[in-house]
């Protein structure tokens, strides 16, 4: 009789909790595009929980997330998800939350990369011509170099 009581009293206790918003952060991490996989996330859910390998893919239709899977030889795709998210209301924060992730990554990048451009390179004939002008300069610097003496090569 005392287990009834614990357990109507751990129902009551679970009701009364507030039900907390949940924080959801996201990591992503682009990578060169290999077929219609554009990089990686990791979700950090409540400062508590983190969830791996979370593919981000894109296709005709947009930027959208692959949820962490292994090799299931008993599946029709041959793999099987380790994490998924259970109602479509949770999908669509995830997928919201991991796609605006991904495009600040990539505007990150963009903007880092265009601060960082290279100057434009000239063609290698251009550079032959400026590296032999450069030679000349430098030949007629030097000091002519001075003749050998006929006793040196009497000596031999």
């Amino acid at each position: 009789m005392s287990n009834e009581k614990t357990t109507t009293g751990q129902a009551s206790e679970q009701e009364a909790a507030p039900i907390l918003p949940i924080k959801l952060e996201v990591s992503v991490r682009p990578i060169e595009p290999k077929g219609n996989l554009v990089g990686f996330a990791s979700l950090k859910i409540n400062d508590s929980f983190v969830i791996d390998d979370f593919k981000v893919l894109q296709n005709d239709k947009g930027i959208f997330v692959g949820m962490p899977s292994k090799p299931d030889k008993n599946s029709k795709t041959g793999y099987r998800d380790t994490a998924r998210p259970i109602t479509k209301e949770f999908r669509a924060e995830l997928t919201e939350a991991v796609t605006a992730a991904y495009h600040a990554e990539v505007e990150k990048l963009q903007t880092r990369a265009a601060a960082v451009a290279a100057p434009e390179k000239k063609s290698i004939p251009e550079q032959l011509a400026e590296g032999a002008k450069q030679a000349a300069k430098e030949n007629a610097a030097r000091p002519a170099p001075a003749k050998a003496s006929k006793t040196k090569s009497a000596e031999r």
